[in-house]
Formats: C-alpha cells, structure tokens, sequence
C-alpha cells in the first residue's frame, strides 16, 4: 500500500479545470510576457500556471508521452531538464527485468515508470514529500498500478522492511549542498559506493546511472562488480553511463556503447572489452574516400583503436580521432562525410574549395580556436561544406574538405 493512501494530512494534487484550461490555450506563449499580464487573470495563480507551462514547453520533446497527458503534473523546469528523457529511460527498461525492482531515487519518476513496465512490482523510494505526492498522483494518470510509492529515506526504508528485489536502480543527486554540480561517486547522494554491501542484501544486482563525465575505469575500479558499462549517445552527446554491478562477478567488465532514436531503440553500437582496446591494430591513413567523426558516446567509451578492427577503417593520426576508408562503412557509428578535397590550413587553400566563404568547421587535435580560425581564414557559419582542420599521422596540418552523406 503507498505511504500516503493512509495519510490524511496530504493535501490533494491536481490543477482545477480552469487552470487545466488556461495551461493549454497558453501552451506555446512566452511565460516571461505571459507573467507580465498577470493582472488580466484575477482569478488564477499565473505565475504557478506559467512554471507548468515552462516545464511542458521542455517536456515536449524530452517526455512526449508524458506531455501529451494533460492533468499530469511537471516539477520545476530545470528538474525536467535534468531527467531521464523518454528515449534513455525507455533503453534503460530493456536492460533489466524480473519480479520487484526498488528505485531508491525515484525523483520526478521517468525511470521507475518505464523501468515498472518489466516487473510485476516497482518500490519507489523520495524523500521530498512534495515530489512523491506528485508521482504518486502522475503514476495514477499513467495507469502505473503496479508502482508502490514510499515517502522515506530509502537505504533505511528497505533496510527497516528487509525489502527483497531481483533488482536496484539508482540515480543519485550529482548537486551538492550549494546546489554546484558534482561528478564523482563519493559526492552524490545516496553515495551508491559505500552503501553496496547493505544494498546486496536487498539485490543481487544493481543498475547505477552517473553522470557522463565520469570517469569510466576510475568508477569500476572503485565499484569492483562491474558486468557492463553502457555508454548512452542520444543526438549528438553522450548522455549518460549505465554500470551493471553484480553480487558474485568478478570478471573483466564489457563496454557497450549505443546510440539511440527517440523511441530509445540502438541505431549504433559497440561492444568491447579494455584488453580489446588495448590489443588492437591501427593503421593510419592520409584521408581517402570517406571521413568518419565518431560519436561522442564512443569516444567516452574509449574506443580509438578498436574502431579500426570493429569497421575496418584507418586512423588519421593518434590523437585526432577521425577515421577513413576507401570504400563506405555505412553502420559507421558517428558522423559520415564524403572526402573532396585535402588542403593547406590557410585562407588561399580553403578558398579555392569554398567559394562563398560559408563552411561548417570541426577542429581534432589542432593548435587553435574556432572562432580564431574563423576570422583568419574569412568564414561564415552554414552551408553544405563540412571542413576538418586536423593533424594528420605524419604531423602534417591540413584541413579536409567535405560533404556529410
């Protein structure tokens, strides 16, 4: 039974009809000048009204199932934007199944929902009342029946009812208490690190979402059971990184790196182990046909020289992290651009390719600035020409001209 079916002093969530109809007229409007005609609103709370209003305007795109229901209530737009999108919450969900899983950070509640759908019981676990009554309440509308919400520390709450799971899922706050980002381990909270043994006690396994910026060997390294480390690229960034901590494994963990579509479904992936990275070939290769830029999600993952055994692709130079071939690799996981041209890195060698002056510019493992480079060489932002100003095996600078495909 939820901690606040029997709680009386809770008070009820939801918005009346009035403002449920006022939050849809002004969907789309700007909630700066929508505040500042206030006063044409003598009967509603417009300030209230328009933080909704803000936080669906950024939950359209990043929750669309979510946004497309309109009693649900959004929290502060700024913890929409540090949630879980629906695309990763729905990768994270094909990952793990079984019987009871615990959330014990359950937030604004994007992963409990879509993670609940591959178990018959999810225990939620916040403790701002606030936000739980407000999942508690969104569950409802989402028809999560199979979602138990507990407002309680959840390290003693699963502790105190000696709570058993095939699985724990933990997401942990990385702002301190200035409210400053944090990306280390021992600096979030709950710190998942040192509570592992008591949470072995409740599980035999664990899935820990951190930040992107963590470092990958450093965590494993800290966290010992490691299984898999999955490295989540969503549009153009790395999002965030997945470690699979198991009880009893004691083995060398697995990468694995993925791109995904907004459905949260793999377009790219990658798996490797260190000692994959660490053997492989690499054979370097002045620009040829095609030019690939791999996705930042690979290159957190660290996969620069197994990328050439993976696809069959040469390296550029050591540390410039591009790749060529002569021939197309079209499950390439990154960007793909057809080679015109390879030129001298200066206005003159430039110009003869980019006639207009209008280029979109890329610089790896070269000694300046975009924008310095910019002015120096006369270009404006745009355009169908993709150049990269690079360092090639040799130490040669050049800059490669071409056309993304």
């Amino acid at each position: 039974m939820s901690d606040f079916l029997t709680n009386k002093n809770v008070p009820e969530t939801g918005f009346t009809e009035a403002e449920l109809a006022f939050i849809q007229k002004h969907s789309d409007e700007d909630v700066t000048r929508l505040i500042l005609k206030s006063g044409q609103f003598k009967d509603l709370d417009v300030k209230k009204l328009a933080a909704q209003i803000l936080s669906r305007q950024k939950a359209s795109k990043k929750l669309p199932e979510w946004a497309s229901i309109e009693k649900l209530i959004f929290p502060p737009s700024l913890s929409v934007e540090q949630s879980s999108s629906e695309a990763t919450a729905k990768y994270k969900s094909s990952l793990i199944k079984g019987k009871t899983l615990i959330d014990i950070t359950g937030g604004m509640g994007v992963d409990s929902f879509y993670l609940s759908k591959n178990f018959e019981k999810t225990h939620y676990f916040e403790q701002q009342e606030e936000v739980a009554k407000t999942a508690e309440y969104n569950f409802g509308l989402l028809s999560a029946r199979n979602i138990e919400v507990h407002n309680a520390d959840s390290i003693e709450g699963i502790e105190k009812n000696n709570m058993q799971a095939n699985w724990i899922y933990a997401d942990p706050a990385r702002r301190d208490a200035n409210k400053q980002k944090v990306v280390l381990l021992s600096d979030c909270a709950p710190d998942v690190k040192f509570h592992l043994p008591e949470l072995f006690k409740h599980a035999p396994n664990i899935l820990l979402k951190t930040s992107p910026l963590l470092d990958i060997d450093l965590a494993v390294q800290e966290l010992k059971l490691v299984r898999e480390v999955h490295v989540i690229g969503y549009e153009q960034e790395c999002k965030e990184l997945l470690f699979n901590i198991n009880e009893t494994y004691n083995d060398e963990f697995l990468i694995k790196a993925r791109v995904i579509n907004t459905a949260g479904e793999t377009i790219h992936e990658l798996d490797f182990s260190r000692n994959q990275e660490r053997d492989a070939v690499i054979e370097f290769s002045e620009p040829i046909s095609y030019l690939y830029e791999p996705h930042p999600a690979i290159l957190k993952a660290g996969a620069f020289k197994y990328l050439c055994t993976a696809f069959e692709v040469k390296k550029l130079a050591a540390h410039s992290h591009l790749y060529t071939s002569k021939n197309l690799v079209s499950d390439f996981p990154g960007r793909t651009f057809e080679v015109t041209a390879v030129c001298k890195p200066d206005a003159k060698g430039i110009g003869q390719f980019v006639p207009d002056n209008k280029a979109n510019l890329t610089i790896r493992n070269f000694p300046a600035k975009i924008d310095d480079l910019r002015k120096k060489w006369r270009l404006k932002e745009g355009g169908d020409i993709y150049l990269f100003a690079t360092t090639l095996f040799n130490q040669k600078r050049a800059v490669v001209v071409t056309k993304k495909l």
